[in-house]
């Protein structure tokens, strides 16, 4: 089944990654500025056959999608299982970062979520098969690319696959509004899956009675919760930075 990806960033992306296999590039334009022309010659390097069409033709096939007059054609986005995630991150031998998410239904979210995960150095994100959104045009345009670069897996049961998780060694910590404990407060320099529920309704009971500990981010106001992707965000750089200062200590003062 072929699936469309549009916009300079996701096509570019695409091109550069093993992971999709790309049938064909589609300009909208033969007058090509050049971020276009970087595509044209990506795709001439790796044989990939290319159309010039019109905008109007592009315009219909992103149905109102920012497309800038560049279209990729791609064999459906190949999801990753569990144990090529668990390959990828000991392959990189480093502390584990996964991020778990329990039913994200907005694609423009979960894009921002890969492409803020893909820069906080996340090993793999984990979707429950139904009842989530998934890798989606939309959400590859929202991750400006990312969505190329990190592995994705779509399990059945997110409960299993944390029992999975746990079993390699992994801490799973949940963000819930509830929780009396601040992320600010917890030690995160360790084998680590990050949870995060759907908006509104947050981690599922079930999921979050498989997570080995709690969380809340601090939160001023009348409103009770950041957006999903926003908290993400938060959160997963909270993981970086904790790290970086475990590797690089702070600097001393200056006289």
């Amino acid at each position: 089944m072929t699936q469309i990806i549009y916009g300079i960033h996701p096509v570019e992306e695409a091109l550069k990654s093993s992971r999709l296999q790309i049938e064909k590039i589609l300009f909208g334009t033969s007058k090509l500025h050049p971020p276009l022309q970087s595509i044209l010659e990506l795709a001439r390097e790796r044989q990939i056959p290319v159309t010039f069409t019109s905008r109007d033709a592009l315009e219909q096939m992103v149905r109102g999608g920012l497309h800038q007059n560049v279209v990729g054609l791609i064999k459906e986005t190949p999801y990753a299982d569990v144990g090529g995630i668990f390959s990828h991150w000991k392959k990189e031998g480093t502390k584990a970062l996964f991020l778990i998410l329990d039913g994200i239904q907005d694609p423009q979210n979960f894009g921002s979520l890969i492409r803020t995960a893909l820069g906080c150095g996340v090993h793999g994100i984990i979707i429950p098969k139904d009842r989530s959104v998934g890798i989606t045009p939309v959400a590859i345009k929202a991750s400006s690319g990312a969505a190329a670069h990190v592995p994705i897996a779509r399990v059945v049961n997110i409960a299993a696959t944390i029992d999975a998780l746990k079993k390699e060694g992994i801490w799973v910590y949940g963000a819930s509004g509830e929780a009396k404990d601040l992320i600010y407060q917890l030690d995160l320099n360790m084998d680590l899956a990050i949870v995060i529920g759907a908006e509104g309704r947050g981690i599922r009971p079930l999921v979050k009675k498989k997570c080995d500990r709690l969380f809340s981010i601090p939160m001023k106001g009348p409103l009770s919760s950041f957006n999903a992707s926003v908290s993400g965000g938060m959160i997963l750089y909270e993981v970086m930075r904790q790290r970086s200062l475990h590797n690089n200590p702070p600097l001393p003062l200056s006289v």
